[in-house]
């Protein structure tokens, strides 16, 4: 098991943009619906790819 602290925002991506991203929301769409914009998403998204190879989850 491994524990991991988010801030606030990256709690918000995990919940809101994980689901707008399945939807295939326009990124000009993407701050009205989640709040973060594409560049965000991406910056978020490599923090936790890098948590996860750190810890050898294969995703």
């Amino acid at each position: 098991m491994i524990n991991i602290e988010v801030t606030d925002d990256e709690l918000r991506y995990l919940i809101a943009c994980g689901y707008a991203l399945l939807l295939n929301v326009p990124e000009e769409s993407l701050p009205t619906y989640c709040r973060f914009t594409k560049e965000q998403i991406i910056e978020i998204g490599l923090k936790f790819r890098t948590i996860a190879d750190e810890n050898g989850i294969d995703l």
